[in-house]
């Protein structure tokens, strides 16, 4: 196997589904990190599976479009929610970009933790919403 390319940032949809798995003291593993010290007795990994599902402005990737009002928010349950492209205004989360939301949610198995994401996804909206159904599912599953 070779490596095309390797690029993690913690707004990236990837570390935004492992990070729920990761337990310790990442700041201080990082630090020691940057000064030359592996301390892997710093961290822990559950041994769960977490699943992220992006939700999308209206015309992503070409281009985005803002100020759709975002509900649901307060009813993803147990999810994680990180916002993108959003803005607050006058108390009310709108679209503010191409990846609008990612909606993060674990399980035991890989199975529990698709239909938790993808469930608390559908309890938000904001118009012009896409975003991929088959995240988490294998390909050569049905779906």
């Amino acid at each position: 196997p070779k490596v095309i390319e390797y690029n993690c940032r913690f707004g990236d949809p990837e570390c935004q589904a492992v990070m729920p798995l990761v337990t310790g003291d990442l700041a201080g593993f990082c630090h020691a990190g940057a000064e030359g010290r592996l301390e892997p007795d710093l961290l822990e990994f559950d041994d769960g599976w977490s699943v992220c599902v992006v939700l999308a402005s209206a015309g992503y990737p070409a281009g985005s479009r803002s100020g759709d009002a975002i509900s649901g928010l307060d009813e993803v349950g147990e999810a994680r929610v990180y916002h993108a492209g959003t803005r607050l205004n006058e108390g009310t989360w709108e679209t503010n970009g191409g990846r609008v939301l990612a909606v993060v949610a674990g399980g035991a198995e890989r199975p529990d933790a698709v239909a938790a994401a993808h469930s608390a996804a559908d309890r938000v909206s904001f118009g012009g919403m896409q975003r991929r159904r088959d995240i988490g599912i294998l390909h050569f599953e049905s779906a």
